[in-house]
C-alpha cells in the first residue's frame, strides 16, 4: 500500500505544482503510516465530529452569528431570573400569583422534580423515528440516511443489512419493520472482501420482499449506504463501539 500512496504523493507533485495542497489531500499519501500507527480508519475518522457539526448547523440562528445569539440567550435567562424572583416577593399580588401557576408550566427549574403523572403522552400507531443508544432511526419515508441498519434476527445469528419501512408502537414497545437488502450474486465482483478492517460489505440495491419485525435492542448499529455499479450497495458499519 507504501508504493500507491508515493505514487499518489508524486502525481500530486505533478498537478499542484504551482499551488498549494490542501491539507486533506496531503494527509492521504500517509494513510499507510496510520493504518501503521493507530489501527484500523474506523477508530480515528472524523464521522463523529460531522455529526456534531451537522447538529449544531440545525440551530436556528435567524442568520445572526458571533454575538447576538450568545447575547440574548443571555438576556433570556436573566429576564427569566429576575421575573422568577419578583414572582417569590411576598408583596406580589394575589392576581399574579395565579398567573404564576402557568409561568412555572412554561419555564421548569433545572432541578425540578419530575412528576410522571402530571403529563400523559399521547402516541399514535406508527412514529417517524425512534431514538436508541442515543442515535436516531428512521423509516425510509421520514430519512433514507437513517434508515440503514446492521441487525441480528437473533443473538447468535448472522448481521444483516437492511432498510427501515415503518416503525411501529405496540403498547410501550416499538416494533420496527425492515426489509432486508438480497444476498450479492455470485457473479458480481466484491471489492471489499479484502478490507475486511473496514466493516463494510457489499449487497444487492434491491430489497427482498421477506419483512422482519425487530426490536431496538436487534440492531447492531446504523450504516451507511453507497449504491455503485450493476446493482451493487455497500454497507458500512458505523457502530460507536
Amino acid at each position: 500500500m507504501r508504493d500507491p500512496c508515493a505514487h499518489c504523493q508524486l502525481s500530486g507533485q505533478g498537478v499542484y505544482r504551482e499551488g498549494t495542497a490542501w491539507p486533506n489531500i496531503h494527509a492521504g499519501q500517509h494513510i499507510y503510516d496510520f493504518l501503521l500507527l493507530f489501527g484500523p480508519v474506523i477508530s480515528w475518522w472524523c464521522f463523529p465530529f460531522e455529526r456534531l457539526i451537522g447538529s449544531l448547523q440545525k440551530i436556528n440562528t435567524n442568520d445572526f452569528v458571533g454575538g447576538p445569539m450568545e447575547l440574548t440567550i443571555v438576556k433570556t435567562l436573566v429576564q427569566t431570573a429576575n421575573l422568577r424572583r419578583w414572582l417569590h416577593r411576598p408583596d406580589c399580588p394575589e392576581a399574579v400569583r395565579q398567573i404564576k401557576v402557568l409561568f412555572d408550566k412554561c419555564f421548569i427549574l433545572v432541578n425540578a422534580p419530575h412528576n410522571t403523572g402530571e403529563f400523559t403522552e399521547r402516541k399514535g400507531a406508527f412514529r417517524a423515528y425512534a431514538k436508541h443508544n442515543g442515535v436516531n432511526f428512521s423509516p425510509h419515508t421520514t430519512h433514507k440516511g437513517n434508515a440503514n441498519i446492521i441487525y441480528r434476527l437473533t443473538c447468535s445469528g448472522n448481521p444483516l443489512a437492511g432498510q427501515i419501512q415503518w416503525i411501529e408502537n405496540v403498547g410501550n414497545t416499538v416494533r420496527l419493520h425492515v426489509w432486508r437488502h438480497s444476498p450479492l450474486s455470485t457473479s458480481l465482483y466484491n471489492p471489499f472482501l479484502q478490507y475486511p478492517h473496514l466493516q463494510a460489505k457489499t449487497y444487492s440495491s434491491n430489497l427482498s420482499n421477506t419483512e422482519d419485525i425487530i426490536d431496538l435492542d436487534d440492531i447492531v448499529a446504523h450504516a451507511a449506504r453507497y449504491d455503485y455499479s450493476h446493482g451493487r450497495s455497500v454497507m458500512l458499519n458505523l457502530s460507536r463501539q
